[in-house]
């Protein structure tokens, strides 16, 4: 019984219990990590679509706009109001409008009405300001 190798039923269970400690410390830490590139994926989608918008309305005679809901925005092209595409916020985000329902640009690339519109998502709140001129806006972190 001397000669066998091998380890004893306690010290397996101890590794497996440091090994369970440090899988359940870390899985926090993984999900903040998910959240923040969610948020960052999102808000790098939000401005190609907002620099799609402004080229289109400088190349087109259409009226090319996007229009802002409670849980997503519309690329909607023209006078009609079927959209080109539908961006769904992920759960429990949702923006508020603040004082800009649609962003648009004239065919110059100026922006049609500033304003700004508020995104709150779980970790945070971030002011998205559209300015007068031929910028396409800037974001700010809401310090509340």
């Amino acid at each position: 019984m001397k000669n066998m190798k091998g380890f004893t039923l306690l010290e397996v269970l101890f590794t497996l219990a440091i090994l369970s400690i440090l899988i359940t410390l870390s899985a926090p830490l993984t999900i903040s990590s998910l959240a923040k590139h969610q948020e960052k994926q999102f808000f790098q989608t939000l401005q190609f679509d907002v620099m799609l918008v402004q080229n289109l309305s400088i190349n087109n005679n259409n009226y090319i706009r996007i229009k802002l809901n409670d849980k997503s925005y519309e690329l909607i092209n023209g006078a009609r109001s079927k959209p080109i595409a539908i961006r769904n916020l992920p759960k429990k985000w949702y923006i508020t409008k603040q004082n800009l329902d649609t962003i648009s640009f004239n065919r110059d690339g100026s922006i049609r009405r500033a304003g700004t519109i508020k995104i709150t998502t779980e970790q945070s709140s971030y002011n998205v300001v559209f300015p007068l001129g031929k910028g396409r806006g800037y974001i700010n972190i809401d310090k509340e």
